[in-house]
């Protein structure tokens, strides 16, 4: 289906009475009168018809209090009603023509809200009116949808907007929005790319979630156990029953097993339990002395080890007080006091007159010091040895304890508690049956996680597969979407080129154009490169750019344009006469080659002579006289 809607016939209600009642065609409709004459306020009352959020009434407009559109589609016919209010005024909906809905009653009409309502469960008049003209419906950057109203910004060229703007200006304006809605005007599918990412992003949370329960599993495994498989575990589950049912059949069994020969290997186990018991014990005794000798051993050690440090410390200390104070020259002797004689030899000690060996003197130090750091380190040396010695016993003997205890247990398991082979060989099954019991109860947790690891690994696997796939299809459709865009946006400048050519001698740029851009994003039209021109050619640059797209449309199927146009500013910003109707002869032939069904609306106050007569205008010549809304009749 192509993308269509067309308005069939305009009703402008005050309370009962009919303001203003024309029929409109398919092609060129024109609207023409003098200025003041009203012609502007059908514009906007059409524009408000469709969906357009508009509150800006004129006095004489505010009068009325209903608009009343039947409107044709590619697939159906249906009337919408809306009472002249706020932007947001919802709509009422007639499925079938005008005026088959006079004779109906108010249950034969829908109530729908402009845009979509929270939740989403109720359609909004945007969806009716997409849905019937086969327009998809575009998501914007708030993550909602494109409405109708947004839709017209780029279909209805009013006389408020600057004539440099390529959408109809509003106060509260995005960037992105303008984007989605020229992309979806041209063709560019944004909602099946949107759609992908939003898929692209979800697939990515799920599979960071299975990657960390995945690893959170992994942790939990015994190393022991590495990745084990579920079917090796079920193996060992099943042998871990079969003994199980093995002991639990022989305490059953227990007085046809147990006889005289059991009486005396009872007597023969007991005291090789005994003697092992003691062999354990005298062991443990050992290494536990061992370990209190090498305890001991460190201690001291370590406290001749300190001693070392401070000696040399001290050392150091008295090698410095030695190197300030310098050679200390007495005059008396320090025992008698007497005074001792003065020349001698100095190379002899005025004390005891022994000969100073100065070399020995000065290296003295250093041969204390060496030594005592020889001691401190073969001191430490001995300490490590003695630590790891001691860490290796202290290992041995918890290992050597924890055999022992587990001896014991046994022991007093069999013998202490027993009188007899009997009860010895109840006591023994049953702690194997206890045991088992233990064994089964790990076994069915680990095989509980090793499933939840395979199931989480194969579901990280599809969210994998699935991540690629989305990814391979965004790259898809982004370069679809480039060279639908560049395609659409080469005919729209090539048909827009043609005719600004076509336009009468006043501007430069518009002889021999080139290129003419359309930017979205940034509300721009470029001829060549440049966009400042005289306010009348910046008028007929607006309306070419927005005719070039829909004429576009009227040539290619691709395009999801409705195929709709608004023009209300033809003669906008002092635009002489010969050059409007020069524009409108230019309209009116393009119409007439475009292959598509379409429709276009415009209102001009100097229509040309060719066009006044003929069958594309609507209505009469509206005048101050007899303005357009004709609140006198009837």
């Amino acid at each position: 289906m192509i993308p269509f809607f067309a308005i069939n016939r305009v009703r402008i209600m005050r309370g009962q009475h009919v303001a203003y009642d024309q029929r409109f065609h398919r092609g060129v409709n024109i609207i023409r009168g003098e200025n003041s004459s009203g012609k502007s306020t059908i514009a906007d009352f059409i524009f408000f018809g469709l969906g357009g959020e508009y509150d800006r009434w004129k006095d004489y407009a505010a009068m009325c209090t209903a608009v009343q559109l039947e409107i044709e589609t590619s697939s159906t016919l249906f009337t919408t009603r809306r009472n002249v209010g706020s932007k947001q005024e919802p709509a009422l909906v007639f499925y079938g023509s005008l005026e088959s809905s006079l004779s109906r009653g108010i249950d034969a009409w829908q109530q729908v809200p402009i845009r979509r309502p929270p939740g989403g469960k109720d359609l909004s008049f945007s969806q009716i009116l997409f849905k019937a003209a086969g327009i998809p419906e575009a998501p914007n950057v708030e993550q909602s949808n494109i409405t109708i109203h947004q839709i017209l910004r780029l279909l209805y060229s009013d006389q408020q907007t600057p004539a440099g703007k390529l959408f109809r200006f509003e106060a509260f304006d995005l960037r992105d929005i303008r984007e989605a809605v020229g992309q979806l005007i041209i063709g560019v599918n944004g909602y099946q790319a949107y759609e992908a990412q939003l898929r692209l992003r979800q697939l990515k949370l799920d599979y960071a979630e299975k990657d960390r329960l995945y690893k959170a599993a992994l942790l939990t495994l015994p190393r022991s156990e590495g990745l084990a498989s579920v079917a090796a575990l079920e193996v060992r589950i099943q042998d871990t029953i079969a003994k199980r049912d093995s002991a639990v059949g022989e305490i059953a069994e227990v007085d046809t097993i147990v006889g005289l020969e059991q009486s005396s290997k009872f007597v023969v186990d007991r005291r090789a339990m005994q003697a092992r018991l003691r062999k354990l014990a005298g062991a443990l005794q050992a290494d536990e002395a061992l370990a209190l000798d090498l305890g001991d051993e460190l201690a001291e050690i370590e406290q001749f080890s300190k001693h070392l440090t401070d000696q040399l410390a001290a050392l150091n200390a008295a090698e410095n007080m030695s190197d300030r104070l310098g050679t200390i020259e007495f005059q008396y002797c320090p025992a008698c006091l007497k005074p001792l004689e003065v020349g001698v030899d100095e190379k002899r000690c005025i004390l005891c007159c022994q000969e100073i060996d100065e070399e020995r003197s000065k290296s003295k130090y250093l041969d204390l010091k060496i030594d005592n750091e020889l001691q401190i380190r073969e001191s430490r040396q001995l300490l490590s040895s003695k630590k790891s010695q001691l860490s290796e016993i202290e290992r041995g003997l918890r290992g050597k304890r924890r055999e022992y205890a587990l001896a014991v247990a046994d022991f007093s398991a069999r013998y202490d508690v027993s009188n007899s082979p009997r009860e010895s060989f109840l006591a023994e099954r049953n702690k194997l049956v206890g045991a088992l019991d233990q064994e089964l109860e790990y076994l069915e947790e680990l095989r509980a996680t090793v499933d939840s690891i395979d199931q989480l690994s194969k579901q990280r696997a599809m969210l994998n597969d699935e991540i690629d796939k989305i990814e391979s299809q965004l790259k898809s459709i982004t370069a679809k979407n480039t060279a639908r865009y560049r395609k659409s946006m080469e005919l729209v400048s090539a048909i827009g080129c043609q005719i600004l050519k076509q336009d009468l001698e006043r501007e430069d740029t518009f002889e021999n154009p080139e290129s003419l851009l359309l930017n979205f994003g940034d509300d721009a039209m470029l001829v060549d490169g440049k966009m400042n021109f005289a306010e009348s050619s910046n008028v007929i640059l607006k309306n070419t750019a927005i005719l070039s797209l829909f004429l576009a449309a009227s040539y290619e199927r691709d395009f999801w344009h409705p195929r709709f146009l608004l023009l209300d500013n033809i003669e906008d910003k002092g635009m002489e006469r010969e050059r409007s109707w020069n524009y409108q002869r230019l309209i009116v032939k393009e119409s007439k080659k475009a292959p598509l069904p379409h429709q276009v609306i415009f209102t001009t106050s100097m229509i040309d002579p060719e066009l006044s007569a003929s069958d594309l205008t609507v209505g009469p010549h509206y005048t101050r006289q007899n303005k357009t809304l004709d609140f006198g009749r009837g």
